[in-house]
């Protein structure tokens, strides 16, 4: 920890002098008052928001409950695990909602009682006033950036919708249909739109049977909110709530490299070993908060990065992008680059599939490919240095880590030009290799530790 150094020291008494004549003395009570009001304006309605998601979990449920009565034969398995799921998800919201109030109460309390202080010690003694005055003021500051943040949220609700093609999946699905929780946070900006880091929390993901220092070489996020991680330093898959506390873990049968969702609560694994000859990608699915191995597509060349999109699989071998279906059928190389040993070291699609980014890891540069694997664009910047995980949002915003700078980065294209920014690392301790991005706006960023890192954006 630093410290500014001072240029002058002062006692209290002489500086407390003359402050109750002051016009920012006399006006404190009126600015607490105006805080306390809206404050409690904000509590009322984060209580009323309270009750609508209350209600609108109801009809969530009265609408599970109609649709039961169509499929009465393999319903009940359906309907608890739906149920269930829905009541979790209400418990959430409405936890997000006591989590306001709570902060409002608290702030509330504590500027009554320095505000009851501030009356009580004004007659006596000015350097006591300035002390509760400086508190009081702080607290103000605070209680106004708090303010601002919970008036920012839209209100939580829930709806229903229940899966497509329900009666032909229906007995392979695990829920009737999905809960959909709005609110909370405010939709993403623009592709274009230069991020910050807000915050940075890290979160220790070391087990107590791991022989060695986590590497967590791959991250995905699945559909129920849980996170999925292949830890390359102890063979392990290993899963996380949302709150990225490890729920369970699975052994890998060689070296996992990366992991990506595959839809509801599936994933696929790269998992390779030259040692033993084996290069395949391992299916696996998350139920009841374990991780199931299903199956193993074998391949016949190397394999790292992996991206799923419509039904295909992207798999990088290090100097090329392979794609297969979900089958392991119809493999076909989309892209090559022979000039160095890790041209082509990891990948990611956007979200309509036309875009194609590539890690360039040999010669420190970002490539971008269409659909059909011809080159868009090549980049190369100075803080492009042993680039590993690309990752693109819904929205198109491109993020990349960097081994060589220890760093996170961002890259946005505006009139056909690329421009790279910093957004964490650069000496700050960061080891990052994978990422993903989480849907309450945060990058989520597996390191070369026993950590991962949650950068919250703003």
């Amino acid at each position: 920890m630093t410290f500014r150094q001072c240029s002058a020291i002062k006692h209290i008494p002489d500086v407390a002098k003359g402050l109750r004549d002051t016009r920012e003395f006399n006006e404190l009570p009126h600015r607490v008052s105006e805080i306390r009001r809206r404050l409690a304006h904000e509590r009322q309605s984060r209580t009323e928001n309270d009750d609508a998601v209350d209600k609108s979990g109801d009809k969530c449920l009265s609408q599970i409950q109609t649709l039961r009565q169509t499929f009465n034969v393999i319903f009940d398995r359906l309907e608890r695990h739906t149920i269930s799921e829905m009541e979790s998800r209400k418990t959430s919201l409405r936890n997000n909602i006591q989590a306001d109030v709570d902060q409002i109460d608290d702030v509330t309390e504590k500027l009554k009682m320095l505000t009851d202080a501030l009356k009580d010690g004004s007659d006596t003694n000015e350097a006591l006033s300035y002390i509760g005055f400086s508190k009081c003021d702080e607290m103000v500051f605070n209680v106004q950036l708090l303010l601002q943040t919970i008036a920012n949220k839209d209100n939580f609700k829930m709806t229903f919708q229940p899966f497509k093609g329900i009666t032909e999946y229906l007995s392979s699905l695990e829920m009737l249909g999905e809960v959909i929780c709005e609110g909370g946070e405010k939709p993403l900006p623009g592709p274009d739109h230069v991020f910050e880091v807000e915050t940075q929390v890290q979160h220790n993901v070391k087990v107590a049977d791991d022989k060695l220092t986590c590497k967590i070489s791959g991250i995905c996020r699945l559909t129920n909110g849980e996170f999925l991680l292949s830890d390359n330093g102890n063979s392990k898959l290993k899963l996380l709530n949302s709150s990225y506390q490890v729920m369970s873990t699975s052994d890998v049968p060689g070296c996992p490299r990366d992991v990506c969702s595959t839809g509801q609560r599936e994933a696929a694994v790269t998992v390779d070993n030259d040692y033993q000859d084996r290069h395949e990608i391992l299916l696996v699915r998350v139920k009841a908060g374990r991780i199931e191995q299903m199956r193993t597509i074998e391949l016949q060349h190397p394999c790292g990065g992996l991206v799923h999109h419509d039904g295909q699989l992207y798999v990088t071998t290090g100097t090329a992008l392979h794609v297969y279906d979900m089958a392991g059928g119809q493999g076909r190389q989309l892209y090559s680059d022979e000039t160095g040993q890790y041209t082509v070291y990891r990948c990611a699609v956007s979200s309509d599939g036309s875009r194609i980014y590539i890690t360039n890891y040999t010669h420190h540069q970002l490539v971008t490919l269409n659909k059909d694997g011809t080159t868009l664009s090549t980049l190369t910047h100075p803080k492009l240095r042993h680039q590993v995980t690309p990752h693109v949002t819904a929205q198109g915003h491109v993020f990349v880590t960097c081994w060589g700078r220890d760093a996170v980065v961002q890259v946005t294209e505006k009139n056909n030009q690329q421009t790279v920014t910093t957004l964490a690392g650069e000496n700050n301790g960061l080891t990052p290799f994978s990422l993903c991005f989480n849907s309450n706006g945060s990058l989520v960023i597996g390191q070369v530790d026993d950590d991962i890192v949650e950068l919250k954006l703003k």
